[in-house]
């Protein structure tokens, strides 16, 4: 469980999400953040969930650095 006030339906559409952002983190639906202006990040909506993310080369991987929902 992700979070006790989540939903099945959220918890689907979080999952989904994150699983867009690891399958390709290049995807053109992503949006740049300029968070972080050394380093770039990314935002992918989808329903009322917002994913911030960055993409470490060196390492090959995403990582997860916010999760933000829309009330």
């Amino acid at each position: 469980m992700l979070e006790p006030s989540f939903s099945p339906d959220d918890e689907s559409v979080v999952y989904s999400l994150l699983a867009e952002a690891i399958r390709e983190p290049t995807t053109p639906r992503r949006i740049q953040s300029f968070y972080d202006p050394v380093r770039s990040s990314w935002l992918l909506r989808s329903g009322p969930f917002l994913l911030h993310y960055a993409i470490d080369d060196a390492a090959g991987e995403v990582v997860l650095l916010n999760l933000f929902r829309r009330r």
